[in-house]
């Protein structure tokens, strides 16, 4: 904390001292909470818990026709993936620290003269392209972005090798509407002898919107994926796909989850294909899913009821998978101001039924006027959880 604020103040006192020489746009990111919980533990003893989180992310811009940027973030990261706080409130904050995590240089403008203006980034740059072909993360090279070439736009990347990588990574993609109605795009990515690439068309045809990604990788194996929507009557959707991955398609730099590729499934890599239909009628929305081979169908009613000036938001969902018992769940939540004390509490309650096991969680939560979060609940397999916390996000 204390080398954030020096590393702060010594740049806003040097901007300020010398702004004919280093006039910089410092803007800083983050975020603090602290959260209280009453709840068991691993042992069955309920006793307070209280966690902290710490994340600042100072942002420096400076100069005019070359723009130089600086990003550092503190280490360690107090806040799980789901954004909770992790710390223990009692620990101490000296252990926190900066990291120094993007540099870039970036100008916009011509690289000759009478040329279209292009944006070029020589640095630390976030090159999520593509989730088939090109999902990369941050990577320190030269990016140009913006490339007019008349019947299409065009990104460029060159970006220096990390870890095991065999080559410098250098990519393309491409945009283009060239043909009426059609939306056509294109990303490639070259590493050594490797060559990954994705083309993804979009249009609408007689009223039904189809969408489709063709992606090779460098030993020229193939996925593929199609998907089409239509509003086959009022307030009645429709919508069908179809998916076909080739044994042992591996690109270098697809987008994972749990080692699935994230647009083609998030839950299988195996070829298959998904039937949905979806209407409105007297104010339910109601909704089917099938997928195969995940052989899992989902089926659902949504509904807002109007109870005594209230909206109650009420859901039912199943869900059939084959081997296993079907999955029945119910939840409905409201806020009321009916209690003068405690406008705006928001009341909330789900029930879950799989074969002879029944889950249910009943849970309150409120904003005091100060700010203090307060929440209360009780799950059917954790018990009951008091908590109460404050949170600035900036």
């Amino acid at each position: 904390m204390k080398k954030a604020a020096v590393l702060l103040t010594a740049a806003l006192v040097l901007s300020l001292a010398a702004p004919s020489v280093f006039a910089a746009q410092i803007d800083v990111t983050g975020q603090v909470e602290t959260r209280f919980e009453y709840k068991k533990d691993s042992s069955g003893e309920y006793h307070l818990e209280g966690l902290t989180g710490i994340k600042l992310s100072p942002r420096m811009n400076a100069g005019d026709n070359v723009r130089l940027g600086i990003q550092l973030q503190t280490q360690p990261n107090d806040f799980d993936d789901d954004d909770n706080p992790t710390r223990d409130f009692a620990a101490s904050h000296g252990s926190l620290s900066n990291a120094l995590t993007r540099v870039w240089l970036e100008t916009k403008g011509a690289l000759w003269n009478g040329g279209p203006e292009v944006t070029t980034t020589i640095g630390d740059k976030t090159l999520n392209w593509n989730g088939w072909v090109a999902h990369m993360g941050t990577r320190r090279g030269i990016t140009v972005e913006g490339i007019d070439l008349g019947v299409a736009n065009a990104d460029v990347f060159y970006v220096w090798q990390t870890g095991s990588e065999d080559g410098r990574p250098m990519g393309m993609r491409v945009s283009s509407d060239m043909i009426e109605g059609v939306d056509l795009s294109a990303t490639a990515v070259r590493r050594a002898d490797k060559f990954d690439a994705a083309l993804s068309a979009g249009t609408e045809l007689n009223g039904v919107r189809l969408d489709g990604t063709v992606a090779m990788d460098s030993a020229r194996r193939y996925a593929f994926k199609v998907d089409a929507a239509m509003e086959a009557a009022e307030n009645l959707t429709l919508k069908a796909g179809f998916r076909q991955m080739q044994a042992g398609f591996a690109p270098m730099y697809p987008e994972l989850d749990s080692g699935y590729i994230v647009p083609f499934h998030s839950e299988s890599n195996a070829s298959g294909f998904n039937i949905g239909v979806e209407t409105v009628h007297q104010g339910f929305t109601l909704a089917a899913d099938y997928d195969q081979p995940t052989n899992k169908a989902v089926l659902s009613a949504a509904k807002t009821f109007d109870v005594q000036g209230h909206a109650i938001e009420g859901k039912y969902t199943a869900t059939v998978k084959a081997g296993e018992d079907v999955k029945h769940e119910v939840q409905a939540s409201t806020s009321t101001d009916l209690i003068p004390y405690l406008q705006g509490l928001g009341v909330s309650g789900k029930v879950a039924v799989q074969g002879s096991d029944i889950d249910y969680e009943v849970g309150a939560t409120y904003e005091a006027p100060n700010g203090i979060n307060l929440g209360a609940k009780y799950n059917s397999e954790d018990g009951a959880v008091v908590s109460a916390g404050l949170k600035v996000s900036f």
